[in-house]
């Protein structure tokens, strides 16, 4: 018996009602409730649901309500552990990073936008961002490698 509907609905259920920090504590939660579930079991039904970590916690890309509070430094904390590439191409700012990782980055982004800044889009691993010029986007790309640790040296989309 296919018991992952249920324990999707379940898993759901639980991080609209509480912060949970870690898939430990959702394993000890689920645990609670009768539901044993192994660690990659656990985050394929979290991938499966769009769940997104932040560094305050996972939570459902539609739930209600604001987002978690900024936190001070999280943005320059999450471009450093997941971007690994910053270029411009026009107006536009394409982030890199490794695989499943750019909607945590885009959450950070949106959180707390740098200035310049119209909107994102995240794919897995690629982030656009449309910056109000292409001077602008430059400004921006610095900043970010900057706060990502990256070299500063200007790179081009296609270059």
């Amino acid at each position: 018996m296919d018991h992952r509907p249920r324990r999707q609905a379940l898993i759901a259920s639980i991080l609209r009602r509480q912060h949970v920090e870690s898939q430990d504590q959702l394993q000890a939660i689920l645990a609670e409730q009768g539901i044993t579930v192994a660690q990659a079991t656990l985050s394929r039904d979290l991938r499966a649901l769009g769940v997104v970590k932040g560094p305050s916690g996972y939570f459902l890309p539609d739930q209600p309500g604001p987002l978690p509070a900024y936190e001070p430094g999280a943005l320059a904390r999450t471009l450093g552990m997941f971007v690994r590439s910053v270029d411009v191409g026009g107006n536009l700012v394409v982030l890199r990073t490794g695989p499943g990782h750019a909607q945590i980055v885009a959450l950070e982004l949106d959180r707390s936008p740098p200035e310049n800044i119209l909107g994102t889009i995240a794919g897995d691993d690629t982030i656009f961002i449309a910056a109000r010029s292409e001077n602008r986007a430059q400004q921006l790309a610095e900043s970010l490698r900057r706060n990502a640790g990256l070299d500063s040296a200007l790179h081009g989309v296609g270059a």
